[in-house]
């Protein structure tokens, strides 16, 4: 079987040779990040890394493949209809790096509960004074975790694995999400949306990008945010409208703005990139040497599985679909 792996135009996920040639089982495997026509073509089945879209021009270029596997967690780039249309079974990998992204998170929330960019920008410029902070914010002085409100948009795997994190810190955690009406765990109390936003001290998106969640935090939703709030989002940064958010951080209805995600990242809009209440990490709160090997590990095991025949549906919260069936979550 010829498998080719697209990397991300971003960055590269797959080591130089880490993958190229022969296999033991047979398998021919082929790294690039531009693939060729005459690639696409050879291929009987795809590993596609994150920033890689999967759409009617890509796979209009396929003749062979029998399988595509998505190795990241959120679809919003992939075109299910285009892959139905070429009879190409699909799944993605499902919860890769939970643990980390719920670690990530937990570092912004902290970061932002103890004002540490307007400590780090006070010593920078050659100060030395914490009470000249605190006061001049909608927010106050900085408080204790016990006296935090953490607000989590989304109750998944991730957002619950932050609340199990938060609790052992004090934090009192709240969470929205429109699948759950109750806690399942006892680590958070469930509300709704709008008193979420309201009540929270600090919000963490843990949330998939869709049609539904595009821009669900905007100019009305900000609106509603607690004065001087704090915004972390590790999730996808097309949850957020930038503008929105850049005009809530310069009238301080947003405090601060804690990202690991960007819309149209790598490209940072350059307010976004200086405002001095804004803190960016480039995508990075999946990362560690356990997860970057798992991720690729279950990718190739994946489509090996499916192009042998075996079931498209992968660990943890997946998508997934064969030619014959619906697609699944």
């Amino acid at each position: 079987m010829n498998i080719l792996m697209i990397d991300s135009p971003q960055v590269n996920y797959v080591e130089h040779g880490e993958f190229d040639g022969l296999r033991d089982d047979g398998c021919k495997i082929k790294v690039t990040r531009t693939p060729t026509p005459a690639q696409l073509s050879w291929a009987d089945g795809i590993v596609a890394f994150h920033s890689v879209k999967i759409d009617n021009a890509l796979l209009a270029q396929t003749s062979r493949c029998r399988a595509l596997v998505k190795a990241t967690t959120g679809v919003d780039d992939v075109d299910m209809v285009a892959l139905r249309g070429k009879g190409i079974r699909f799944a993605n990998i499902g919860h890769v790096g939970v643990e980390e992204v719920a670690e990530h998170s937990l570092a912004l929330v902290l970061l932002a509960q103890r004002r540490l960019l307007d400590y780090f920008r006070h010593t920078r410029r050659g100060g030395w004074c914490w009470r000249e902070h605190g006061a001049q914010v909608p927010s106050g002085p900085p408080k204790p975790c016990h006296e935090t409100v953490l607000g989590l948009l989304g109750y998944g795997a991730i957002g619950q694995a932050v609340a199990r994190r938060a609790a052992v810190f004090g934090y009192q955690v709240k969470f929205h999400d429109s699948a759950l009406t109750y806690c399942p765990n006892g680590f958070a109390q469930a509300c709704s949306f709008e008193a979420l936003l309201a009540q929270s001290d600090i919000v963490s998106i843990h949330l998939p990008l869709s049609l539904a969640t595009h821009h669900l935090l905007n100019e009305r939703s900000l609106a509603r945010f607690k004065p001087g709030a704090a915004l972390v989002n590790t999730s996808r940064g097309g949850l957020i409208d930038t503008d929105s958010l850049l005009r809530a951080l310069d009238s301080g209805q947003l405090g601060q703005a804690l990202l690991d995600v960007v819309e149209h990242e790598p490209e940072v809009p350059p307010a976004l990139r200086e405002h001095a209440r804004v803190a960016l990490t480039p995508h990075a709160a999946f990362y560690s040497h356990r997860s970057l090997s798992t991720l690729k590990e279950r990718a190739l095991r994946t489509l090996l599985t499916m192009l042998e025949g075996g079931p498209s549906v992968t660990a943890g919260n997946g998508w997934s679909y064969d030619q014959e069936g619906d697609a699944h979550v």
